[in-house]
């Protein structure tokens, strides 16, 4: 064998060595609540107190993160409309269960009182938002399909009821958003949970209320000091006056 090609194959060995992958599924497309939950429980439980867990700034674990939150594992199930609506509303509960896992698993903080795995907990943060759009969506389609009068007065009740869930679960987001000093320096990311999916939310959910969500926005915007929360701050609370002025009394 050609030196230099022996060499490169040894480096090659040595370098997959150093990152011990093998324990997850990394060889799989696309990871199920299943893969979740292993994965999970391997890095909480089984991971050496002088370990980190897999993050971003660490080459050999990163892909383990970035598995984790590639929503291509949700959305090739939730989106498929071959499959049954129970089915999908099923796998959706299963996720939802897993984020929460997730997040809890690397909201660990320091002696200084920061995340220590701040980049991480933003992107986990903000790929819920972008699930619960999903969600939420398949939960309110199946309690229309399964429904012997969709336009009852009752189950439009349970449905607005579940468009206020949604709105709540994302003015909590904002909380995170006052809590900035927690996730220094990675606070300006927070921005981008606005920016990416909060516009969607109103537009996905035109005839929620939004008040409780206004009225966070504005006291958050006259605590945070990070200029890209401001800016996405202001523009969202730009995007609900507006919406509020356009809305048509009722009779």
């Amino acid at each position: 064998m050609n030196s230099k090609i022996f060499a490169f194959l040894m480096m090659s060995v040595a370098l997959v060595s150093c990152g011990d992958n093998s324990k997850f599924p990394i060889e799989k497309r696309f990871w199920t609540p299943d893969d979740y939950d292993y994965t999970i429980r391997q890095i909480a439980y089984v991971t050496p107190e002088d370990e980190e867990y897999p993050r971003f700034s660490n080459p050999e674990t990163s892909i383990v993160i970035q598995k984790l939150l590639d929503p291509q594992n949700y959305e090739v199930v939730l989106d498929d409309t071959e499959l049954g609506l129970n089915h999908r509303n099923d796998v959706s509960q299963a996720f939802f269960d897993k984020i929460q896992d997730m997040e809890k698993a690397y909201s660990k903080m320091d002696v200084q009182d920061k995340y220590v795995y701040a980049q991480e907990l933003i992107e986990m943060h903000k790929f819920g938002l972008g699930f619960q759009l999903k969600y939420f969506k398949l939960g309110n389609e199946r309690i229309l399909a399964q429904s012997d009068a969709p336009d009852a007065a009752r189950t439009k009740e349970i449905i607005t009821s579940n468009d206020q869930t949604i709105v709540r679960n994302f003015t909590i987001y904002l909380d995170h958003i006052g809590d900035e000093k927690y996730y220094e320096p990675y606070a300006p990311l927070l921005a981008e949970g606005i920016t990416t999916h909060f516009f969607s939310l109103i537009e996905q959910y035109p005839n929620a209320n939004y008040d409780g969500m206004l009225n966070k926005a504005n006291l958050i915007l006259k605590k945070v000091q990070t200029q890209e929360l401001k800016t996405a701050l202001t523009s969202l609370i730009n995007r609900l006056e507006s919406r509020k002025g356009a809305e048509v009394p009722k009779e």
